[in-house]
């Protein structure tokens, strides 16, 4: 039997905040699933159409609108290797890496000052002086990253990386697809549409016009939707069921609340607001990684004028969401997507000024929930939503069918899948291109590092001289602009 080829795929985050992993174990999960389906296909497994508990290619295709093709080829399809790296984490230097690990403290206690910053460094020459001060600080690391993994595409899901991404690609100068998947909604910063990407995959029609008016090739970018696990998509129990399983009452409208993987987003106060309201409903409270909130609420929870159920961070999403009648949350897109799909009425508690402003407008203006900015209005909107046969619930929730895109997961990962070679042709890390290339590239990165360790020997006052830091700026601008031969 002839061996199967593998393709190897590299997605490059960064941990601030859970969205940009969640994204891409999103459109890993995909991958695993389609790849899953062609292999069983081709080998003519029985079991090819009989996944209960895992969505496969025939069951979203169908979905999609499409009709599954029969495979008749003799070559085994491809197989996949995927690595999700934290570039800033793992590839980048001090004070580079220490400075990324500001965004979870400035958005829990200061989000006034990150939405400034954010508005501040959404200008182009913002980005380019930032982009200067960071290069020394990553570019290495890219190229030793790149190298070591040799991937046939790589995949950005972070805005701040895909400026040193590119140019370490055009650094080694092989053609290596580099496609951008955002992954906010409609407040996009700037550095998410870097010019010299391969493709752009955005979620909405708003993120799609304003990539537009960047004046950029209109054929590279496709709106596919928000990348969510494909867990969603799995067919689940009835909303009775599911009640029964969470010991809920039958006579009450289930509320739940999220606050996001950190539990951030006034989970407390949304809390403490309906009980004091003595409002007739049942609470599903997921506290996420915040332990001291799901320590606090556990024990108060008895003190409540309403029943409440209390999670920490939990795995079965898709079944508190179609259990519930309405969800509180801050306007994180991954968790808006999450609703939207689960055809859930959507009433926002906050949201982290600059990078989700437009979330709330999205929301707002598709009319599938409101923003409720104090208590008050927090009550108000949950007491016009779950009043006998409201009408406001039942048009946020056609709305919200109307609008989801729950298999954007597998149409993003048919997307990347795209750019990869052919089957029958051989990857660039295997070109005879790619062996003239590395000699060069090798060379330079020892340099670097040796370069490094001679000035560890370095006495302080010499290092921070004007003449070094010249000698630096030269050799780091020599590094950027040489191109092999």
């Amino acid at each position: 039997m002839e061996i199967a080829k593998q393709r190897t795929l590299l997605f490059l985050i960064a941990d601030t905040g859970a969205g940009h992993r969640s994204a891409a174990n999103a459109i890993y999960t995909a991958l695993k699933l389609l790849s899953q389906e062609e292999q069983e296909a081709w080998l003519g497994s029985p079991n090819a159409e009989q996944h209960s508990s895992e969505l496969t290619t025939a069951t979203a295709t169908l979905a999609l609108g499409q009709a599954p093709t029969p495979v008749q080829s003799k070559t085994p399809p491809l197989t996949y290797r995927v690595e999700i790296v934290d570039v800033f984490e793992e590839y980048s230097r001090f004070p580079l890496r220490e400075a990324v690990k500001l965004y979870g403290p400035t958005i829990r206690y200061n989000p006034k000052l990150f939405g400034e910053v954010f508005h501040i460094s959404n200008r182009e020459e913002t980005i380019a002086t930032m982009n200067t001060l960071a290069a020394p600080l990553i570019h290495n690391g890219l190229l030793r990253l790149i190298t070591s993994v040799q991937p046939d595409v790589i995949i950005s899901i972070h805005p701040l990386i895909n400026r040193a991404a590119i140019k370490a690609i055009r650094t080694l100068d092989l053609p290596i697809p580099f496609i951008t998947v955002v992954t906010d909604l409609v407040s996009i910063h700037q550095s998410w549409y870097e010019a010299g990407a391969d493709g752009y995959i955005v979620p909405t029609e708003e993120a799609k016009r304003l990539y537009l008016t960047r004046g950029l090739d209109a054929s590279k970018v496709r709106m596919l939707g928000m990348p969510i696990d494909p867990k969603f998509t799995r067919p689940t129990a009835s909303k009775e069921e599911l009640r029964q399983r969470f010991h809920l009452r039958h006579d009450l409208p289930v509320v739940l609340l999220v606050g996001g993987g950190d539990g951030a987003g006034g989970l407390q106060t949304a809390v403490r607001a309906i009980s004091q309201a003595r409002l007739p409903v049942q609470l599903l409270v997921v506290t996420g990684r915040n332990r001291r909130l799901y320590a606090h609420l556990q024990r108060t929870r008895a003190s409540l004028h309403v029943p409440a159920t209390i999670f920490g961070f939990v795995q079965n999403m898709p079944e508190l969401m179609y259990a519930a009648d309405v969800i509180v949350t801050k306007a994180g897109p991954g968790t808006i997507s999450e609703a939207l799909s689960c055809h859930l009425p959507i009433v926002l508690s906050g949201y982290v000024p600059g990078q989700e402003e437009g979330n709330v407008d999205y929301v707002v203006k598709n009319n599938v929930g409101v923003m409720a900015y104090d208590s008050l209005e927090l009550v108000d909107a949950l007491r016009r939503l779950i009043r006998p046969g409201s009408p406001e619930l039942r048009q946020q929730v056609a709305n919200a069918q109307r609008i989801c895109r729950p298999y954007a997961s597998f149409e993003i990962a048919k997307c990347i899948l795209s750019y990869l070679p052919k089957p029958e042709e051989v990857s660039i890390w295997q070109s005879t291109r790619w062996q003239r290339r590395q000699q060069k590239i090798s060379g330079r990165l020892r340099s670097a590092i040796r370069l490094r360790r001679f000035r560890r020997r370095l006495p302080r006052t010499l290092l921070n001289s004007p003449l070094m830091r010249r000698l630096s700026h030269l050799r780091i601008q020599g590094l950027s602009n040489r191109r092999p031969t």
